[in-house]
């Protein structure tokens, strides 16, 4: 019984104490200023009148219309009070479960599960309309066994009475209690305790949640008695079982309560009720892009997971859940995909890895599961175009041989105790005498000794000489020889390259080679700036203010009078990128060093300019042209400044890109004294070769990098001998 006067359940204390909970409010920092001044006790100590309360409509699961009502926070804060001091005070039925502290549908569940071990009958029934039926005088009667002070049953008289707006017109309260009102469930269990004695009385066993409820018994005909007795007692109360919702039942035949189906020893969610959840999941989402179905996903996995993955009992439900919630993930990640709104796998994975389940996973088996739903989607979309997908396949497979066609037709020896020569047809290569690798001469391309302790047969030299196979020598990340073969050279297109060098026409050349590559640079920097807009800002913000720089200057490139301040604009644009780069490897004190680099960052980028410096070397040669005389690169005695000229443009996409591609894939680079280690230039190399290889869009076709290296060395003889009207630099796309 709740002995406390209105004076000590108003107190100020207790006032702010319940007001906590409605922090978020927007009256809730008036009603704490009204509380500490006292006008709010003064008010209702005067006669508090509620506001009316506004009523809105929410769908049952039958299809009917639900009316809930909402109150004011001032009015919810008076009825807390009164409710919060019920609840304490009153004594209920131990098999009342809903609306009381240390019960709930869990408990409610387990204690259903429990007395099925001794009970093979049930009679199943549901109040028809409860809340809207209780009827106001017999609610007040209840009401004055329990509640002392006169002032508080006044009180929950007026709230009881309480009108409500309806379309902006009043409507009387005449009996039942507003359903979403703070006081409803606490006097909806007051109103239904005398009912539950009464089955305890008559020794009744029984499961009651509000208005849902299951009696026990061990025979139909028992359960059918329990049933007539509970009908009477309710209809005391102005109260009648729903027709629909009442039947026996047995175990073996199972029944529906508390949302769930217990049948025999098992325990599934009642069949409606999981279809409509697995409606909901795709009603909820139909409109949300991937990220918002996902936090959808989730919030409804936690709230399953909170009640129902505690008491079934069998996995399969779950488990076509989660088959759903992936079809419709599945769906989303192909709309994304196709509509490139994401463009990037590792983005899918992303918001993927932060998918709930309804088991525990661990974050190795997060990033499978994402990939696996990625594959399902990225086949999806693969089935709906077959030609197209299988052109992109064949393209795959394509790359993925002249890749290994590149590493199986170049030769380098790296390595100290290499020895090549050839033998019976085919170029040999030893290691202290023993064979580490046997090539067909035909099929061999290029030859590179990248170490001064390797060595090589005449008869090797020879053989390359004779099939046109270039010999280049580096050490220490420089080219220091090359042999190869080389068109007949002409003095006259030697002296058409001197008068092209020092005309205007010899400058729009230079401009040609500068603006690729600083187009080149640009591109490459905004290509890891795009990623990075959604996975760090503050890089993104970085790279897009060196990309603004750079643009400016590639922009004012076209207005340069002469080499030299072309090369100022191409040095600042440099400052730029590197600048760029290091925000990239993740070294923002990068600096670029071109020789005897400390660094292996700077070692690794040098090795790989010389990788393709002789490419560029001997695709010169080949076209007969003057490598000693350079439209950019001031001419140097004993120095092929017309390769350095060449090699500008291809720098960023075949070397630069690879180096940040390693290091973004966490690989090592190390060295020892100033030279990269033999595991670091097998990497390197390998990288490199594989892009050299790499089918790459330019002008109208795909072409591997090589062809292109050797088509501008073609362009720069016919522009040299007057055959083509201008020389356009080598720009890659992505």
């Amino acid at each position: 019984m709740l002995t406390k006067s209105f004076e000590k359940l108003f107190s100020t204390d207790n006032l702010l104490e319940k007001l906590e909970h409605y922090k978020e409010t927007k009256e809730y920092l008036l009603l704490k200023e009204m509380v500490h001044s006292g006008e709010f006790v003064e008010a209702l100590d005067k006669g508090y009148v509620p506001e009316p309360l506004v009523s809105f409509e929410i769908p049952k699961s039958n299809g009917e219309m639900r009316q809930i009502a909402m109150a004011t926070t001032s009015s919810k804060l008076v009825q807390k009070v009164i409710a919060d001091a019920l609840g304490v005070a009153c004594t209920f039925s131990d098999k009342s479960y809903a609306f009381r502290k240390g019960k709930g549908t869990l408990k409610a569940a387990a204690r259903t599960k429990d007395f099925l071990k001794k009970y093979s009958h049930v009679a199943k029934a549901d109040i028809d309309d409860f809340f809207d039926s209780i009827d106001h005088d017999k609610l007040m009667l209840v009401l004055k066994a329990y509640i002392k002070d006169a002032k508080v049953l006044l009180l929950l008289s007026v709230f009881l009475k309480n009108g409500m707006l309806k379309q902006n017109k009043w409507v009387d309260k005449e009996q039942g209690v507003y359903q979403g009102d703070t006081l409803s469930p606490v006097l909806s269990n007051l109103y239904l305790h005398s009912f539950d004695v009464a089955l305890e009385k008559h020794n009744i066993d029984f499961v009651r949640y509000a208005d849902d409820m299951v009696f026990f018994a061990k025979s139909e005909k028992k359960a059918k008695l329990h049933l007539l007795k509970a009908s009477a007692y309710l209809h005391a109360l102005g109260l009648s079982f729903g027709e629909d919702k009442s039947y026996l039942a047995s175990k073996r035949n199972g029944f529906e309560f508390l949302g769930l189906r217990f049948k025999e020893e098992a325990i599934t969610m009642d069949n409606a009720r999981f279809m409509k959840k697995l409606s909901t999941l795709s009603q909820k989402t139909k409109k949300k892009d991937l990220e918002k179905s996902i936090d959808f996903f989730n919030q409804s996995t936690r709230s399953i997971k909170a009640y129902y993955l505690k008491v079934l009992t069998d996995e399969t439900q779950f488990m076509l859940m989660e088959e759903h919630i992936d079809s419709i993930l599945i769906h989303k990640v192909m709309k994304a995909k196709k509509s490139k709104s994401i463009n990037r796998k590792g983005l899918f994975v992303q918001l993927l890895v932060g998918l709930d389940s309804f088991s525990p996973a661990t974050a190795d088996e997060r990033q499978q599961d994402a990939h696996a739903l990625i594959a399902r989607a990225y086949e999806a979309i693969a089935l709906e175009k077959p030609l197209e997908t299988a052109q992109k396949i064949l393209s795959k497979k394509k790359t993925s041989f002249l890749q290994e066609q590149i590493k199986s037709s170049e030769i380098i020896l790296n390595a100290y105790g290499l020895y090549a020569s050839v033998s019976k047809g085919k170029l040999v290569v030893k290691e202290y005498g023993k064979v580490v690798n046997k090539v067909p001469i035909n099929w061999v391309t290029r030859v590179m000794v990248m170490t001064k302790g390797a060595s090589l047969s005449t008869a090797l030299v020879f053989e390359c000489a004779k099939r046109k196979i270039a010999i280049d020598f580096i050490d220490r990340q420089k080219p220091y020889a090359q042999i190869t073969y080389f068109s007949n050279i002409s003095n006259e297109l030697h002296l058409k390259q001197l008068d092209l060098k020092n005309s205007d026409a010899g400058l729009k050349v230079a401009k040609s080679i500068v603006r690729a590559k600083i187009k080149n640079q640009i591109n490459l920097i905004k290509y890891h700036a795009r990623y990075r807009e959604e996975t760090d800002m503050l890089e993104f913000v970085k790279l897009e203010k060196s990309i603004k720089v750079m643009e400016k200057l590639y922009k004012l490139t076209k207005k340069a009078e002469d080499v030299p301040m072309l090369m100022g604009y191409e040095g600042s644009v440099s400052v730029a990128y590197w600048k760029a780069f290091g925000v990239i490897i993740g070294d923002e004190s990068f600096k670029r060093v071109t020789k005897d680099a400390p660094d292996v960052i700077n070692q690794a980028l040098n090795y790989g300019y010389a990788f393709i410096y002789q490419r560029v070397q001997s695709a010169l040669l080949k076209v007969g042209v003057n490598i000693y005389h350079s439209f950019l690169h001031v001419s140097q005695a004993n120095k092929p400044t017309l390769v350095f000229d060449m090699v500008e443009p291809f720098r960023q996409p075949v070397v630069d890109r690879e180096i940040i591609s390693i290091l973004n894939l966490g690989t090592q680079i190390n060295s020892n004294k100033g030279r990269l280690n033999k595991k670091s230039i097998k990497v390197i190399s390998q990288n490199i070769q594989e892009r050299l290889a790499t089918p790459t869009r330019w002008r109208k076709g795909k072409y591997k990098l090589t062809t292109i290296i050797e088509e501008q060395a073609l362009e720069m003889a016919h522009t040299i001998k007057g055959t083509k009207s201008k020389f356009k630099g080598f720009v890659v796309r992505y």
